[in-house]
């Protein structure tokens, strides 16, 4: 019997005629196959010092896009500066795109300590520099290298200082 309009179809074989001056043709065989649309992908919320990019954002999915809406927008591009709020990611998986997953994004901000010149009368260590700022670091060069000892002995010279805020170092 000839399938109503209405019925639900699944992943299978059809078969189609038609009918022209009341006689009906040979059937013709069509493939259906219906594709799921896939799960949301899986995220947590994520956080990062000074700044990121959508392309830094994490997800466990395929195909991955990256919106600033629920729903409707348009895709963020990889290079996207982000700020703290939430993104939305969905995956794509057999050309159907899945419903968004949210993602609470941090952006965390550090600025230098400050700090001035010093002096010191025979020996100083690291404990003795001042600077004001949050869990200070002391280093013997501006970038990279390893944070000094507080027990390190001072020379004359440069020393640089740091402060961690939220888990991101100036």
């Amino acid at each position: 019997s000839a399938l109503a309009s209405t019925t639900a179809l699944s992943s299978g074989m059809y078969y189609v005629s038609q009918n022209l001056s009341g006689c009906e043709s040979t059937r013709t065989a069509v493939s259906v196959t219906i594709n799921v649309a896939p799960g949301a992908p899986t995220a947590s919320a994520q956080s990062f010092c000074n700044s990121a990019t959508v392309a830094n954002l994490v997800a466990t999915g395929t195909a991955l896009k990256w919106y600033n809406v629920s729903t409707g927008g348009s895709a963020l591009a990889s290079t996207t500066a982000l700020t703290t709020g939430n993104y939305y990611v969905s995956q794509t998986v057999n050309s159907l795109e899945s419903t968004r997953t949210a993602v609470s994004v941090t952006i965390n901000t550090t600025i230098a300590p400050t700090a001035s010149a010093q002096t010191f009368n025979n020996s100083a260590t690291v404990a003795n520099l001042v600077a004001t700022g949050t869990s200070l670091q002391w280093y013997s060069a501006s970038t990279g290298g390893s944070a000094l000892a507080s027990t390190t002995a001072l020379s004359s010279g440069m020393y640089y200082v740091s402060q961690n805020l939220s888990g991101c170092e100036s």
